[in-house]
């Protein structure tokens, strides 16, 4: 009987262990969450970013987005991965497949190598975002929250 108590405790002991630990975002992360609107260097039209937690993937030392939102012409949505030290990686964008004039087409076209391009984020206050990326120049998005 001894036997069987030690193995059902040994067995609920590594039970216990193998159980997550809640994810927590740090609050530095936690404050991309929201919708944001291109500021710079081209607002003319109402380009969005939208970033959402990945409920599939939880934060362990990267902290994964579901972000979306509007450019131009046609919606968008990617991958984007966030740290603690300001890093931020894009991967998968998806976008749907309007057309629309040479000016709006070449505006996504441009924003979207850039975003896919991001390297950092700043947040330089609570209703401004800083994306600097390595595309085309000038190397930043500057975006201001909508909500």
């Amino acid at each position: 009987m001894r036997r069987v108590l030690t193995v059902f405790l040994l067995i609920l002991f590594l039970a216990s262990q193998c159980r997550q630990k809640e994810s927590v975002v740090a609050p530095q992360i936690a404050k991309l969450i929201g919708t944001w609107q291109l500021a710079e260097p081209d607002s003319a039209y109402a380009t969005t970013l939208r970033f959402a937690y990945d409920t599939a993937n939880p934060p362990h030392d990267v902290t994964p987005f579901k972000a979306s939102g509007k450019t131009a012409v046609n919606d968008y949505t990617v991958n984007m991965f966030a740290t603690l030290d300001g890093m931020l990686s894009a991967d998968e964008l998806v976008s749907s497949k309007v057309a629309g004039s040479a000016e709006a087409m070449a505006f996504e076209l441009a924003y979207f190598t850039n975003l896919k391009a991001v390297v950092r984020y700043e947040i330089t206050s609570d209703n401004q975002l800083h994306l600097i990326h390595g595309g085309a120049q000038p190397h930043l998005l500057v975006y201001k929250r909508v909500n």
